[in-house]
């Protein structure tokens, strides 16, 4: 009889479970906008809330100016957690993929003085390249056939030898032979000037949560991460005025 019992309240409790933790709770906007306004001390935007991928927790995505963040609120309203979290299973950073989910570059806002220009077409793009990165050299090569586009690349190195190709690069009178060669594996001249422009590019891509090369910037703001085959590539590129 006692085990009957437990039973049926076991299954009362997992039928209640979704109405605790469900619309009936769910974080209001003003709930989430009086808490972080306990935190932020400017103006922010709330995009969006939803439950966290940690049980108990809601997950809080916000504009703050020019940037994203996302802030973690437990379901009693108690604690507020601003840390990243990480599945140690899949090996992912899970609150940095959700909010790549919601960046977008304004492409005005770039600078190009710091970028290597190659084309001279109306459409344009931006790409994160690090000059000993395959992929990256076959995306140059699939760039120059491309019709109508001008592209501007930023020297984004992921290693130390990198590093110093890219302040060669930089230095060299023609830039974009120099990345060319580079791409096949020719050492360019010894950094001679002023590379600062490298570190620049590092501390945008960190603002624009870019960690691997190749990466796409298109006119519409939309990031892309990765090599792309040609036609994935001009289809992206018409969708993008």
């Amino acid at each position: 009889m006692v085990v009957k019992r437990i039973r049926i309240i076991a299954a009362i409790v997992s039928l209640m479970t979704p109405l605790l933790y469900g619309n009936g709770f769910a974080l209001t906007n003003e709930e989430a906008t009086n808490i972080l306004k306990e935190l932020i001390k400017t103006e922010f935007k709330i995009l969006e809330i939803r439950e966290a991928p940690w049980e108990g927790l809601w997950e809080v995505v916000s504009e703050v100016g020019q940037d994203r963040m996302i802030i973690y609120i437990d379901r009693n309203l108690k604690f507020i957690i601003t840390g990243q979290i990480l599945d140690r299973q899949a090996k992912r950073n899970l609150t940095m993929d959700r909010l790549k989910e919601f960046r977008k570059v304004d492409p005005h806002r770039l600078p190009l003085e710091n970028a290597i220009s190659m084309g001279d077409g109306k459409r344009k793009l931006y790409v994160f390249t690090d000059p000993q990165c395959h992929f990256c050299s076959q995306l140059h090569e699939e760039l120059k056939q491309v019709k109508d586009l001008q592209v501007f690349f930023f020297l984004f190195p992921l290693n130390p030898a990198s590093y110093e190709k890219a302040k060669s690069i930089w230095c060299s009178k023609d830039r974009l032979k120099a990345l060319e060669e580079s791409y096949h594996g020719k050492q360019p001249g010894p950094s001679s000037c002023n590379a600062s422009t490298i570190d620049r590019n590092l501390e945008l891509g960190k603002h624009l949560l870019i960690a691997s090369t190749p990466t796409l910037l298109f006119q519409n703001g939309k990031v892309v991460e990765g090599y792309l085959l040609p036609d994935a590539l001009e289809n992206l590129l018409k969708s993008s005025p």
